[in-house]
């Protein structure tokens, strides 16, 4: 019984922590971030939002993990990338990140249309439990991404 027992409690911990699995688990957060702000050429400077800011602007509040950082107004200009426990609280984060660009391509639309036609090529990916977004010109993003979460 005792036998059972633990080969139960072995299981389940196997699955618990291949929940997330795939190529997509060891993606770190904050070195995903960081590249992206070194390696994007950003025309504006991005301040790093706490989580109180992220849960208000983005509507993001489940994260495991996160790393935002925003323009100060005058672009369209951020990085966000988020760590879930759960690949559905990821495609849902994912949905409501898309609703956020929608949002900001109309705002931005009447009054700095240089910086809708930026959103329009915003990165937004998930693979996994991961989910990462990177406004900014250029296809740097895009490929510092990819690497990542591929």
């Amino acid at each position: 019984m005792r036998k059972a027992a633990l080969v139960w409690a072995v299981l389940l911990l196997a699955l618990t922590i291949s929940a997330c699995g795939g190529k997509t688990q060891a993606v770190d957060v904050d070195q995903l971030a960081g590249e992206l702000l070194e390696q994007v050429a950003f025309e504006d400077e991005l301040t790093e939002l706490d989580d109180s800011m992220v849960a208000a602007l983005y509507g993001v509040e489940n994260a495991q993990e996160q790393k935002v950082y925003l323009s100060s107004g005058a672009t369209a200009e951020e990085v966000a990338v988020f760590r879930f426990a759960t690949e559905e609280e990821a495609q849902a984060a994912l949905a409501v990140l898309e609703q956020r660009l929608e949002s900001r391509r109309t705002d931005f639309a009447n009054y700095m249309p240089d910086e809708a036609a930026r959103l329009d090529n915003a990165v937004l990916e998930r693979s996994g439990c991961f989910v990462a977004l990177c406004v900014s010109a250029g296809d740097t993003a895009k490929e510092i991404i990819s690497s990542y979460l591929g």
